[in-house]
């Protein structure tokens, strides 16, 4: 599984407002989750080519809006996009040790299309399920993923014949059913666009059942919790994964 980043502990150089959009996020989240009325924002991000800076853009979304909240990180190759999100989960700065955002991970997934087992949907369940009860950061979670019909769902070769399922049942409902974090938490996944021809070649166990990553998340997005950021990276060419997740995560590409 990867859940973790092959540039952990390589030091990160990128203008400071890359993470204070994304710290602005989650704050709106917070504050829809206390009840604070916010006014919907778009303030995409242009940044300049060189380093490891990451072209791509940010869109915040009102919690009255019909699609949820999210981010699409979009670059070319070696922009630097999985840097910014090693960045964020394992900070190397002071600013970002100061920030503290990577204590609102719930869970992360780093996609490499030299792993095959990164690419794996049923291991990309396994591994957010956890990562989640490791984390401690929503009380209540662990017990109910221990219900001996959803610890069924996990089991290989189960969770890989209906990932949709364990998805549902692992995940998405436990998240739902458990009291909401004083403070929004964020899911994010790297490289979403590795996995964009894994299993193409498979049958699928039944229609419409996700074979990637990217299908699953496309497909669940409106039963995310209200308070739970999904960050995706992915290149900005690839026409596919932009459109799987148009209405989504909007974006916008430099």
């Amino acid at each position: 599984m990867a859940q973790t980043s092959l540039l952990q502990g390589k030091r990160f150089y990128c203008r400071e407002w890359v993470f204070h959009k994304i710290q602005h996020c989650l704050q709106e989240k917070t504050n829809n989750l206390s009840g604070v009325t916010i006014t919907p924002s778009k303030q995409p991000l242009h940044v300049p080519s060189g380093g490891v800076s990451v072209p791509g853009g940010i869109t915040t979304v009102s919690a009255k809006s019909s699609s949820p909240w999210g981010v699409l990180l979009v670059g070319g190759p070696g922009s630097g996009k999985t840097a910014l999100c090693t960045e964020l989960l394992w900070p190397t700065s002071a600013q970002g040790t100061h920030r503290s955002l990577h204590k609102q991970s719930l869970a992360f997934h780093f996609c490499r299309a030299d792993d095959s087992d990164t690419l794996c949907v049923g291991g990309f369940i396994r591994g957010l399920v956890a990562q989640i009860c490791r984390g401690g950061l929503v009380p209540g979670y662990e017990e109910k993923v221990h219900d001996p019909a959803v610890q069924s769902t996990l089991q290989p070769g189960e969770c890989e014949r209906n990932p949709a399922e364990a998805f549902k049942k692992c995940v998405l409902l436990p998240l739902l059913s458990v009291k909401p974090p004083q403070q929004s938490l964020f899911l994010l996944v790297d490289s979403i666009d590795e996995g964009s021809h894994f299993g193409e070649g498979e049958q699928r166990s039944s229609p419409g059942s996700p074979r990637t990553i990217a299908e699953l998340l496309a497909s669940h997005h409106e039963f995310l919790p209200p308070w739970l950021l999904l960050i995706c990276s992915a290149r900005r060419q690839n026409k596919a994964i932009t459109k799987l997740f148009t209405g989504i995560l909007p974006s916008s590409a430099c």
